[in-house]
């Protein structure tokens, strides 16, 4: 039976394949890293921001109730999030860096929410003008005619044009391959959905406050379902042989390593995938 991919399965073949195997064909367990754990708790208070009860706030206090209103359900976050960080992180003193590094990622998304509400605000209530820029959070999409499936951050209907936006807190703002084919695959989705394309495809780098988006034509849509079709073609074998390795930076980094790192390259292998990372830098 074939599986049911993601963006995120295509992406993890397409950068390593023996990762794919470990992950989607023994279903190993992913093991929770800091960025992983304080980057659920960021994306959990923007979903959860979008559904706070907005009937007592008005013009006279909407910048300071929203401000607050995402810090709370940030801090509810980040408190669900505690023990899991403290297993894997003795430092409270690096705890306590990524709660400030979250925070100040939430504070670039309120600033940037707050400078579109008070752009459609004149006018009209408080009320209107948020659900006009509100979008609607964690999307199911499906389609049975790829064979895949994914969560959408965010869509938004402003004024007609449909974006759909995806938040990221990673450390460069950089509009990447794996970006291009995840928002290339929504829209390949939001398309056999409601047959039309998406207006806008964008990137929301929390860290660094800005949007970037790209070109929504159907050479992208066709890249997509070329991904799609491949990786039915290419993932069809069970065979461990046949999923390759590839080391790199993503196997470990700063703060954390590949949840898989241990089963490809073991103790006693450790210096020869150091040599290779050296050899790589050079």
């Amino acid at each position: 039976m074939t599986r049911l991919e993601s963006p995120s399965s295509i992406n993890t073949y397409n950068l390593c394949k023996r990762k794919y195997y470990y992950t989607y064909k023994l279903n190993l367990p992913r093991k929770d890293s800091i960025s992983t754990l304080t980057g659920k708790a960021v994306h959990d208070a923007l979903e959860n921001f979008f559904k706070i009860d907005i009937n007592n706030i008005d013009k006279s206090n909407y910048e300071v109730a929203l401000r607050q209103n995402l810090m709370h359900l940030f801090n509810s976050a980040w408190t669900t999030a505690l023990p899991a960080l403290l297993r894997l992180e003795n430092d409270k003193e690096t705890i306590r860096h990524y709660y400030n590094d979250s925070m100040y990622m939430l504070q670039n998304f309120i600033e940037d929410f707050l400078a579109t509400l008070n752009s459609v605000i004149n006018g009209v209530t408080f009320q209107e003008a948020f659900n006009k820029i509100k979008p609607e959070t964690e999307v199911y999409f499906y389609s049975e005619k790829h064979n895949v499936h994914g969560y959408l951050d965010a869509i938004l209907n402003f004024n007609g044009d449909i974006y759909i936006l995806d938040y990221k807190t990673s450390s460069r703002d950089n509009v990447t391959e794996d970006y291009k084919l995840q928002l290339a695959i929504y829209a390949l989705m939001f398309h056999e959905k409601h047959g039309k394309l998406p207006h806008k495809l964008g990137l929301h780098f929390l860290r660094h406050g800005t949007k970037k988006y790209v070109n929504v034509n159907e050479e992208l849509i066709e890249k997509a379902k070329r991904e799609c079709e491949l990786i039915k073609l290419n993932t069809q074998t069970d065979n461990i042989e046949d999923y390759d390795k590839n080391p790199g930076p993503w196997c470990k980094w700063r703060d954390g390593q590949c949840s898989f790192y241990d089963n490809c390259f073991g103790v006693k292998k450790l210096n020869d995938y150091d040599n290779l990372i050296q050899i790589e830098k050079k």
